[in-house]
């Protein structure tokens, strides 16, 4: 049975009517996934930010280790060279000037192939000819 002129015009406006209120309800729902956008793409700034500061503050911390380093070998200089005029170290001490420490040399991480070469050799095969598990050598 379809539905009659008159009564067409009724189903028309209900199926409009139901459309509408669920475009209102979809609306709603989807402005909260828009929040999660939102929110998301604010954390990802927040964190460019904060690389940027990063980076800076390291480029910052370079320079002023060099400085330092740089007073360091002044301070280093000035010390010898007072032992050379005649000073003694116990003399300098005593008026506060300490002798300088003494540069630690750096140990530069070794090439993949030097850290192979002085893993321990393997150990001879048990008596069932397996070898051994090396579970406990980490050196």
């Amino acid at each position: 049975m379809s539905p009659t002129p008159t009564n067409k015009k009724a189903v028309d406006t209900a199926r409009k009517s139901a459309e509408a209120l669920a475009h209102k309800a979809l609306q709603a729902r989807v402005s909260l996934v828009g929040a999660i956008g939102e929110a998301q793409a604010t954390a990802q700034e927040i964190l460019d930010q904060r690389e940027v500061l990063l980076a800076k503050h390291a480029q910052e911390l370079e320079s002023l280790d060099a400085e330092h380093a740089r007073s360091e070998d002044t301070i280093k200089t000035a010390y010898d060279t007072a032992i050379s005029g005649g000073w003694t170290a116990r003399e300098l001490t005593d008026m506060g000037y300490s002798a300088p420490k003494k540069k630690k040399a750096r140990r530069q991480k070794p090439a993949a192939a030097e850290t192979t070469s002085q893993a321990a050799p393997p150990a001879s095969p048990n008596h069932t000819g397996e070898q051994p598990s090396s579970a406990g050598t980490n050196d």
